[in-house]
């Protein structure tokens, strides 16, 4: 049934598969990414506390020095709290659609949290709906993050915080 050569190819192909399956890359900055873990879930629990405007509900998940940083300002949480806080007197129906988190495990024992999503909200000045794509990461040591990182393109965002201040 089987000539020579195609025991010999069968058998080949079933060692390089095996060998690939095998193969785990422990590279320093390697690991393993899962999508479903607390920590992502955290990550979930802190977007909904945003949107309704009550983030002190998971300041126990943040550790008491973390480095929380917003397009490169540095903030601590009381600071963030206040300023996502504010937001809310400008925009009405804040929502987060095409979210994507992931954590990622390293093999360096660095753990980091993933999340991309786009913003939305409801200009109370103009009506106007905005739509803004951003990226954050949350960086854990044991069950507490110690730094975070949001950016997104704050163009629009401010342009109708000023409409709003200026009364137009």
């Amino acid at each position: 049934m089987f000539n020579k050569n195609s025991v010999v190819g069968m058998i080949l192909l079933l060692m390089v598969f095996t060998i690939a399956c095998g193969t785990e890359d422990t590279s320093e900055w390697s690991g393993k990414i899962v999508q479903n873990d607390r920590k992502s879930e955290i990550v979930l629990e802190f977007q909904k506390a945003y949107r309704d405007n009550n983030l002190s509900s998971v300041k126990s998940h943040f550790s008491e020095n973390a480095v929380l940083s917003v397009n490169d300002s540095k903030l601590s949480f009381d600071e963030l709290n206040a300023g996502f806080s504010d937001g809310h007197n400008y925009f009405n129906n804040i929502a987060h659609s095409n979210v994507t988190v992931t954590t990622m495990y390293y093999n360096n024992g660095e753990v980091y949290t993933n999340l991309w999503y786009d913003w939305s909200g409801v200009s109370k000045a103009t009506d106007e709906t905005l739509v803004i794509r951003g990226y954050a990461y949350f960086k854990w040591e044991e069950d507490k993050i110690v730094e975070a990182y949001n950016a997104f393109d704050p163009t629009l965002y401010n342009k109708q915080l000023s409409t709003t201040e200026l009364g137009l």
